[in-house]
C-alpha cells in the first residue's frame, strides 16, 4: 500500500528525487525503461504500470531534463516518473524526454541514491537495439556486472552481448551501479528502428517474467504486435511493387534499403 506523504527530497541541486507517496518494499527490483528503438522499453514500462495499477510515488526534478508538459489521457505528468507497487515489490522508472548529456551523471546518481535508500539491490534496463526492417529473430541479449553474468547464462533463452556501448540515461545508470552496492544489468532485443514495436517489448517482458516471476500478462501486446507486423509486411510488398513497376533506368543501389533490409 502507498499513501500520501510530505514530499521527501533526496539529491544534489543539479538533480533531486521528490518522493510524494510512502510505500513498503523489501529489496525491490528497479526496472528502468526509456524511449529507444521501437519504444520497446516505454511499451514494456506502460504495460507493467497499467496492468499492476502502480502508483506514481516519486519524480525527478533537474535542470537537465527539458521543461515540457507531458500529457497522458489529458492529465499532466512529470516527464521523469517513478512508480511503485508493494504487492509486486517492484519499482518502475520511465519518462518521455531525453536527459541532457551534461546531466546524465547527476540524474542517474540521484535516482540510484534514492533507490539505495529504499533497499534496491538490483537494477535492470529494458532497451531496444535498432535494426533495419523487421527483425527476423527476437533474441534477448544481456550485458551485466560480473556477479550477475553466470546467473543470466543459466537462462537458455538469453544470449550474452559480447561487446558494445550503452549510451544515454540507460548507460549512465548502469555505469553508476558499478560504483554502488547494487547489481546492474541490461536486457536488450533487436527492434524496428522507427516504428513502435510491441513484439520487442513482449520478448523483454517474457525474459523478466522468467527471471523474476513478475507475471506480466502479454496477451494484448502479442495481438498488437501481430497487427503491426502484418501492416509492415503489406507496406513492404507495396514498396516492392512500386519498385518493380519503375522503368529500368540505372538504379540507385541504396534505393529502398533505408526502410527494408
Amino acid at each position: 500500500m502507498s499513501e500520501e506523504c510530505e514530499p521527501r527530497i533526496l539529491g544534489a541541486p543539479e538533480a533531486k528525487v521528490v518522493q510524494t507517496k510512502e510505500i513498503e518494499l523489501d529489496n525491490p527490483l528497479l526496472v528502468c525503461c526509456f524511449p529507444s528503438a521501437g519504444l520497446v522499453g516505454t511499451i514494456a514500462a506502460n504495460t507493467i504500470i497499467e496492468q499492476f495499477e502502480m502508483d506514481e510515488i516519486a519524480h525527478i526534478r533537474s535542470r537537465f531534463i527539458p521543461s515540457a508538459a507531458v500529457f497522458m489521457d489529458g492529465r499532466l505528468r512529470h516527464p521523469f516518473r517513478i512508480y511503485g507497487k508493494s504487492e509486486n515489490n517492484l519499482i518502475v522508472v520511465t519518462g518521455e524526454l531525453p536527459v541532457s548529456e551534461n546531466g546524465l551523471y547527476y540524474v542517474s546518481s540521484a535516482l540510484l541514491d534514492w533507490a539505495s535508500s529504499i533497499g534496491v539491490k538490483e537494477t535492470v534496463i529494458l532497451d531496444g537495439i535498432p535494426v533495419q526492417g523487421i527483425p527476423t529473430q527476437r533474441k534477448v541479449l544481456f550485458a551485466a556486472e560480473e556477479e550477475k553474468v553466470e546467473e543470466l547464462k543459466n537462462d537458455e533463452e538469453l544470449q550474452i552481448l559480447q561487446k558494445g556501448i550503452i549510451t544515454g540515461i540507460a548507460g549512465s545508470i548502469l555505469a553508476e551501479t558499478l560504483c554502488r552496492d547494487m547489481v546492474g544489468f541490461a536486457l536488450l532485443t533487436p527492434a524496428i528502428a522507427v516504428v513502435p514495436d510491441p513484439e520487442g517489448a513482449v520478448s523483454l517482458l517474457h525474459a523478466l517474467n522468467r527471471l523474476y516471476r513478475v507475471n506480466v500478462d502479454t496477451t494484448q501486446l502479442e495481438k498488437s504486435a501481430e497487427e503491426i507486423r502484418k501492416k509492415l509486411e503489406e507496406m513492404a510488398q507495396q514498396v516492392e511493387g512500386i519498385r518493380r513497376s519503375q522503368p529500368s533506368a540505372p538504379r540507385d543501389p541504396t534505393a529502398y534499403q533505408r526502410m527494408y533490409a
